[in-house]
């Protein structure tokens, strides 16, 4: 089976990306989640 990106793939893939690297640098809803749930308990 083949899989083909087509252009409504392509922008999702991208926000995708975009979301993770935000995650990832510290700065997303999950992270600041994990730290007020820290800051809590």
């Amino acid at each position: 089976m083949k899989f083909q990106f087509n252009e409504k793939n392509k922008k999702l893939l991208f926000i995708i990306g975009v979301i993770a690297l935000i995650e990832l640098s510290g700065y997303g809803f999950f992270a600041s989640l994990f730290r007020l749930i820290r800051s809590v308990s």
